[in-house]
């Protein structure tokens, strides 16, 4: 007898623990009866557990060949088991509403199957789009996503197709246009209206900036935008004006027309005082000049971490950097991101620069605004002394570089070493990439100051000679108290085993991948100055004992 209890409390128990034991019964018998039947389980299952299970493998590869092309469409495979599973999968419409790149063969079963269900239609190859644009833009009614890629020839006859009717369900579209002509989009386009529309992405395309579709998005990419719909500043204020929950901005003016780095700002923009952009969490602006870029961070309010990537309109001169600073970062003592790392390419001339808020640049690119994990990122050419974009540097706020990666088709002289160590106190490593030169970091390192130059070093191409230079140098600087602290060695070219040990020997922390390549003397992809000017046709005695 349990304390406390009453008799009736023990007799509802018992008659629960009885129901127990009837419905583990029940699911044991159910089980064995699963079981002794020759159907797998899986056949066993009700239709709308099997459209869930087509759903989710619905994006696996499934190939149709078509001539000399292969085809994707993953819920064909379905209707290819058994009966039962082509039964359900043909009765299900939302199996059928992807449509990328179908050729017009397989289109008309995929739109009879899919029936009235909202489409999902990408035609990104122009040779795909063509033949099936007749069949497949009437749908545009029931279309919630579209994005084309049409050759120019045949933009005018999409662009009509679009205007024929309304777009009730688009939520996001997208034109890209191959060739140099430039389809006009006016405001007929979805007849004016397509109210779920959140996303316009456009290339090579002309327009007005007035379009009702520049209203109410969330993302706006616009690439290629040519001398007949390059914005003046106050258009560009007035479309985001239009655009409160914007969340992407990506617009891109096309090199191909010189006349589109000029933006005129004729109009009065004292009507837009402040556009706020509350939401915004990346803004890409690429091949705008600098004084444009600034005008318009300067009208605009956006969020502390808004990811920001800039790639500028070539310019002379650096001296705008301070107020492009303060108009990205209105109060930088509250917004503005600690800058750690900076990569600077050098080629013919020309010198690209990117700074960034973390210590490791995960894009090969030098500016690709995908990356949205890189907070700032600006792309600079100007005909200017490498070394100047030390001095850029110091016009950023809360710049504190501990990173510097230099890529180079020529030698940085010693001069631009050391004033990176002097510029950048706080620099604590140099990545040099496979194809950069190393004699002018080497001499750097031989004479710069005592304080300054404790840095890694990795990636380095050699030269003849250099590893052998290297070896003195690091031993000098290690007897004088100040030796490198790390060097990391990976995918070096003219290293071999016996030359990484006279490293290894004066290297408190080494790294080494254990590639060898050896080159030969006198030029064969040698990087050194000696090899190089022998390969021009002169001849430099080389003598490993002097620095």
């Amino acid at each position: 007898v349990i304390p406390g209890s009453t008799g009736t409390t023990l007799i509802e128990q018992c008659g629960a623990g009885a129901h127990i034991d009837e419905d583990m019964a029940a699911l044991a018998e159910s089980l064995r009866i699963l079981r002794s039947d020759n159907e797998p389980l899986i056949s066993c299952l009700p239709p709308e557990i099997l459209t869930n299970i087509f759903a989710y493998t619905g994006g696996e590869p499934y190939e149709i060949h078509t001539g000399t092309q292969r085809r994707h469409f993953g819920a064909m495979i379905t209707t290819h088991v058994c009966r039962r599973w082509r039964q359900v999968a043909i009765e299900c419409p939302t199996l059928w509403t992807s449509i990328d790149d179908v050729p017009p063969r397989w289109l008309a079963i995929l739109l009879e199957r899919s029936k009235e269900a909202a489409l999902i239609v990408r035609y990104i190859l122009p040779s795909s789009l063509k033949p099936c644009a007749e069949q497949i833009l009437p749908q545009l009614p029931r279309i919630k996503v579209l994005d084309l890629c049409s050759p120019s020839f045949d933009a005018d006859r999409i662009l009509d197709y679009l205007s024929s009717q309304p777009a009730p369900l688009l939520q996001m579209f997208r034109l890209g246009v191959l060739g140099s002509f430039h389809p006009r989009i006016t405001d007929t386009i979805f007849q004016g209206r397509a109210p779920q529309l959140r996303s316009v992405k456009l290339t090579r395309c002309t327009f007005n900036w007035s379009l009702f579709i520049f209203s109410g998005l969330r993302t706006l990419d616009v690439r290629r935008i040519g001398r007949a719909s390059c914005p003046t500043l106050s258009h560009l204020l007035s479309v985001l004006k239009r655009m409160p929950d914007l969340e992407q901005l990506m617009l891109e003016l096309s090199s191909e027309d010189e006349d589109t780095d000029e933006i005129e700002d004729t109009e009065n923009t004292e009507l837009f005082d402040e556009v706020s952009l509350t939401r915004l969490k990346n803004i890409a602006l690429d091949g705008f000049p600098i004084h444009t870029t600034i005008s318009l961070f300067s009208h605009l309010l956006l969020p502390v971490d808004v990811k920001i990537a800039l790639n500028l309109a070539r310019t002379e001169s650096p001296g705008s950097f301070p107020e492009l600073f303060s108009a990205m970062y209105k109060d930088p003592d509250e917004s503005f991101p600690v800058i750690q790392a900076i990569r600077a390419d050098f080629r013919y001339g020309l010198f690209d620069v990117q700074f960034c808020t973390s210590t490791v640049f995960k894009s090969e690119y030098f500016w690709d605004p995908r990356h949205g994990d890189i907070p700032l990122s600006i792309r600079l050419q100007c005909d200017l002394e490498p070394t100047m974009i030390f001095y850029v540097c110091q016009m950023a706020p809360h710049c504190k570089i501990q990173h510097l990666f230099v890529s180079s088709s020529h030698d940085p002289l010693e001069h631009f070493w050391r004033t990176g160590s002097i510029v950048l106190p706080e620099l604590e490593s140099m990545h040099l990439s496979v194809s950069t030169p190393i004699g002018g970091l080497i001499a750097a390192l031989q004479i710069g100051d005592e304080q300054k130059l404790r840095h890694s070093l990795d990636y380095i191409p050699f030269g003849c000679n250099e590893p052998g230079y290297l070896q003195d140098v690091l031993k000098m600087r290690a007897e004088r108290g100040v030796g490198i602290n790390k060097l990391q060695l990976e995918k070096c070219r003219n290293l071999t085993g016996d030359k990484v040990q006279l490293l290894r020997d004066v290297v408190t922390e080494f790294d080494w991948d254990g590639h060898e390549e050896e080159l030969f003397r006198g030029g064969g992809g040698c990087p050194c100055a000696n090899c190089t000017v022998a390969t021009m046709g002169y001849e430099i005695p080389v003598d490993s004992t002097n620095i």
